[in-house]
């Protein structure tokens, strides 16, 4: 027995059956001194033999095996070094090595994979020391083996390749043929739960990858089934479309081989085609027999129809490996092979071969027997109890639903085809097709629905005999399995296909044979065609005991270690994916960690466990199965992640189109905007690069607000509410939460908020500051329409005066068009700055003016005593408003804007006052003349008249008036008629 066998099954229970004196552990061996194993002899080019590869090993012999077991015996493990030592090959593989420097060896037996996954412990757990065999301990190319020692609970460590003394998990366990048990302690103390499938979180992730289908279907498949794929589709093909011809001879040949050669080639655009071409062949057929017409109303026959033809189309789509193709080309020629009675017996050994050959795409084999043969099974029913005149014809012999019968009778009926291949004859073939549809069915005593009524009442019976059938074959499976393992017959697995398909035909045959008529069916066959039957089958799957199952179970354990490498690559990626979430984006990546570390848990444990359960195939089917399921739970958990990752990148998305759109509302428009595009298919590292340019700009985004909120709270602490903290509380906690490098949603909210209470709490006192400042700066505006005599009062100041207009103009319709909210309060202060200057600039250029010619009157007035119409409250509430609007002025600014329209509505009383004090101005300057005047009038006459003066008369009566009032105890007058008389 050579030592892959040995190693098969239980190592501890073989190794205490062929060495029964070293069963107890707590005996040490007996001394032996162990001869130095002689390091590799160079060859012929004087550079030594490589260590040999595990591609292509060759079976040891048993002297392998009982050399191996001596090692086992003598050495004794010791605690484990903390960087694994190099093994020297073994004496028999250098002899080998030197006699055929190109023959590769077998590798020596593997130590451990979970040994390459994790750190290897100081100590096994203690249920995994009763299941673990002797193992020898690791030495380096320069050490002498050392004397045996008592036995200790060390654990081993795995001998690396010596080319690569740290393999990673892809070239794990490369020098051995299996994978060991051994995991690290602290995996093995902690049991993990096999961990569930991974949900989807949220309604953007509803949706679960595919991937596990798309893995399955790149699998590499034999190449020798691509050889099968042209003759066996070419003959099925051929069947199809010469038994059932839809086009006329020759064509059915040559499309045949075309469709033959087109499957060759792509499978996924042949095998469509000529089901569809066999499928359209069948219905053709079917309607020229009024099968379709008898099937009951228009939409069940239209339904009937489309399911045929959908099935005969879709499918290959679907099931598109080499092995579908061959299955469904299997299934088309055994249901072909019904026409004929020479061969209509072969059909069921064609379905078992199919099984026992293909496995899971097998059922297409059934699926397409059953659609062709169905309808014709039914069809030939009918036409068998059709002339049976008595009303209870299933009472007659052999009126059973047939199950398995030849169709010979109908094979004359599925003859017809086109004369030719043109326009006219493909529309009779459409119409026969569609004119069933809605035709009605011919008047026959016995309808299609009648045959299917019988075979439904006889489904119980048929359903029964499967069940029997499939019964007896998985129990003749399980006591073969059982027998060979018990024999330790080689090779066993080499004949149990065949044992089985050929033990399958036969039990279905003798039971369909003998149980037809207590289940209501009927099969007609004889036992020399159960004979060629079984023989049939037996040739069919005879190339199973051919394949050679030790390179198919060294290629599974390749298998296995490749598929684990790559879950551990996809680990490893998923981790670092999972990093960058947590690194760069505000997400909780704690579940995905746990479940990540699940995966890994759960594949150290599948691994270490792999050894033992290499000597069944279902066992290596269950690894396969366990790590298919790792990897779909690496799949959805990634997928989860991405659903998490796009649903926060929709959050933010949103979150920042609402917030420009926020306060753009309210008045405010910021500079900088992102972009906020959402690609369903972006890669997770440029959605994560999105999502941060996206929290980038709201930061900036908060940054502008926070600005713009502090200098609306100074207007609000300067003019409405003095006793206000220096610092908001709300801007504060912007600032902090933009300091912390937190989301800036929530500084964005505190602050909208503040600005809202605001908007809310100085709605008031904001609506009577929007007033004022209108009121003002419409005073200043009203100006213009009284340029004219602006211009007179003015004189050189006018131009200056109309500068001051036009500004407030502007003023005034730039607040007219604001909004009334929090941030106009901003604009309240820059406007009521621009407005208080240009009012300052108003109220100075009248109030000098206004000075100036008083000062002017005083200065000709012709006596101290004089007395003149001086406005003294005018010129006292100028000088109060001079005092406010000054820029050292102390008062606060609210005070200054509520009062400013009242400063400004003197304006019209101090042009109106200017314009008096301008004539009496220029009366005074004429005075003297006028006196001159009035005086030479009184030398010549004793009383003179305000029409005697030489002065406009209401000059001249103003000098009379004043001539009168200087030397009034000389003269009187009579102000009714203007008259100044000389006292006597």
């Amino acid at each position: 027995m050579g030592i892959w066998d040995w190693l098969k099954g239980n190592p501890e229970k073989k190794y205490q059956e062929r060495f029964p004196e070293r069963k107890k552990p707590s005996e040490p061996p007996a001394e032996e001194p162990e001869e130095q194993t002689p390091a590799p002899e160079p060859d012929e080019t004087g550079e030594s033999t490589p260590e040999p590869s595990s591609e292509e090993p060759v079976e040891p012999t048993s002297e392998d095996a009982d050399e191996t077991a001596e090692e086992l015996a003598t050495e004794t493990p010791t605690e484990a070094p903390e960087e694994p030592s190099l093994e020297p090959p073994t004496e028999e593989a250098e002899e080998q090595t030197s006699e055929s420097p190109t023959e590769e060896v077998e590798p020596q037996a593997p130590e451990a994979v979970a040994d390459e996954m994790s750190e290897p412990s100081a100590e096994p757990p203690t249920e995994e020391l009763d299941e673990q065999p002797p193992e020898p301990k690791p030495e380096s190319p320069e050490e002498q083996p050392s004397e045996p020692v008592a036995e200790e609970t060390r654990e081993p460590v795995s001998e690396p390749l010596p080319e690569e003394p740290e393999a990673p998990l892809e070239h794990v366990g490369e020098e051995s043929g299996e994978l060991a048990p051994e995991i690290p302690v602290e995996k093995t103390e902690k049991q993990v739960p096999k961990p569930s499938k991974f949900g989807i979180l949220g309604s953007f992730t509803k949706r679960k990858p595919k991937k596990k289908t798309a893995e399955k279907e790149s699998k590499p498949e034999p190449e020798f089934l691509k050889i099968l794929i042209l003759p066996i589709t070419l003959a099925s093909m051929l069947l199809g479309l010469s038994i059932m011809p839809l086009f006329p001879q020759p064509l059915p040949a040559i499309l045949a081989f075309l469709i033959a050669f087109l499957t060759y080639k792509k499978p996924i655009l042949g095998m469509p085609i000529g089901g569809l071409t066999i499928g359209l062949g069948l219905m053709y057929n079917l309607a020229k027999m009024d099968f379709i017409s008898m099937l009951g109303e228009p939409g069940t026959r239209q339904a009937v129809v489309f399911l045929f033809l959908f099935l005969f189309t879709v499918l290959p789509i679907i099931f598109r490996s080499r092995k579908a193709v061959l299955s469904i080309n299997l299934g088309i020629i055994a249901a072909i092979s019904l026409f004929f009675s020479q061969t209509y017996f072969l059909a069921i050994p064609l379905i078992f071969t199919a099984i026992v050959l293909f496995k899971k795409t097998s059922f297409l084999t059934a699926v397409y027997y059953l659609l062709i043969s169905v309808p014709l099974q039914v069809m030939q029913y009918l036409n068998l109890v059709m002339p049976i005149e008595r009303w209870d014809w299933w009472i007659e012999a052999g009126t059973s639903p047939p199950v398995y019968v030849p169709l010979t009778e109908v094979f004359a009926s599925v003859q017809e085809s086109m004369l030719q291949f043109r326009l006219y004859d493909t529309s009779l073939v459409v119409n026969a097709i569609s004119d069933q549809m809605t035709t009605n069915p011919p008047e026959l005593p016995h309808t299609v629905l009648e045959m299917l009524s019988h075979y439904f009442d006889s489904l119980p019976g048929i359903i029964m005999f499967l069940f029997m059938v499939i019964g007896i074959v998985l129990a003749f499976v399980f006591l073969m399995r059982m027998f060979f393992k018990q024999s330790n017959l080689s090779h066993a697995e080499r004949i149990l296909p065949t044992l089985t398909a050929t033990v399958g035909v036969a039990v279905f045959f003798i039971l369909a044979s003998a149980l037809q008529g207590p289940l209501a069916f009927r099969v007609d066959i004889n036992a020399a065609q159960m004979s060629i039957a079984t023989f049939a089958t037996l040739l069919f799957t005879l190339p199973t005991v051919l394949m050679d199952y030790t390179p198919k179970e060294r290629a599974s354990v390749e298998m296995i270690r490749e598929k684990a490498r790559e879950i551990k690559e996809k680990l490893l990626i998923s981790e670092e994916e999972v990093a960058e979430v947590r690194n760069n984006l505000p997400i909780s990546c704690g579940p995905f960690e746990v479940k990540l570390t699940m995966v890994n848990d759960r594949l150290n444990e599948i691994l270490s466990k792999t050894v033992l359960r290499l000597d069944d195939a279902s066992e290596i089917d269950k690894i396969f199965s366990d790590l298919d399921s790792l990897s779909g739970d690496l799949d959805a958990l990634m997928f989860e992640l991405e659903g998490a990752v796009g649903e926060y990148q929709v959050f933010v998305n949103c979150e920042y189109s609402k917030w420009i759109g926020t306060f753009k509302d309210i008045g405010l428009e910021p500079r900088v905007t992102a972009k906020t595009d959402f690609q369903q298919a972006a890669p997770l590292r440029t959605r994560i690069d999105q999502i941060k340019e996206v929290l980038e700009a709201g930061r900036i985004l908060a940054n502008e607000v926070i600005k713009i909120a502090e200098q609306a709270y100074d207007v609000i602490r300067s003019f409405y509410d003095p006793s206000l903290p220096e610092e908001n509380q709300s801007i504060a906690f912007a600032k902090k939460r933009l300091a912390e490098k937190a989301t800036p949603w929530i500084a964005l909210d505190a602050l909208f908020s503040a600005l809202t209470n605001w908007s809310k709490h100085y709605k008031v006192q904001i609506s009577k500051s929007v007033s004022h400042l209108q009121r003002s700066l419409a005073a200043i505006a009203d100006l213009r329409v009284n340029n004219g005599k602006l211009m007179q009062v003015l004189g050189e100041d006018f131009p200056k005066m109309m500068e001051n207009v036009e500004k407030a103009e502007s003023l005034k319709l730039a607040v007219e068009k604001r909004a009334l909210n929090a941030i106009i309060v901003i604009a309240i202060k820059d406007v009521f700055q621009s407005a208080l200057i240009v009012a300052r600039d108003v109220l100075s250029i009248l109030y000098e003016k206004l000075k100036n010619t008083e000062k002017a009157i005083e200065l000709l007035s012709p006596s101290e005593d004089f007395l003149w119409e001086k406005n003294d409250a005018l010129i006292k509430r100028m000088d109060v408003a001079m005092q406010l609007t000054s820029e050292s002025s102390n008062v606060r600014l609210g005070e200054v804007l509520e009062n400013l329209p009242k400063f400004l509505s003197y304006v019209d009383e101090c042009v109106e006052t200017t314009s008096v004090y301008r004539d009496m101005e220029e009366l005074l300057l004429n005075y003297p003349v006028a006196e001159v005047v009035v005086e030479n009038l009184f030398s010549e006459k004793t009383s003179v008249s305000a029409k005697d003066l030489p002065f406009e008369p209401k000059y001249a009566e103003e000098y009379l008036k004043l001539f009168y009032s200087q030397k009034f105890r000389e003269f009187s007058l009579d102000r009714a008629n203007m008259l100044l008389t000389k006292k006597k």
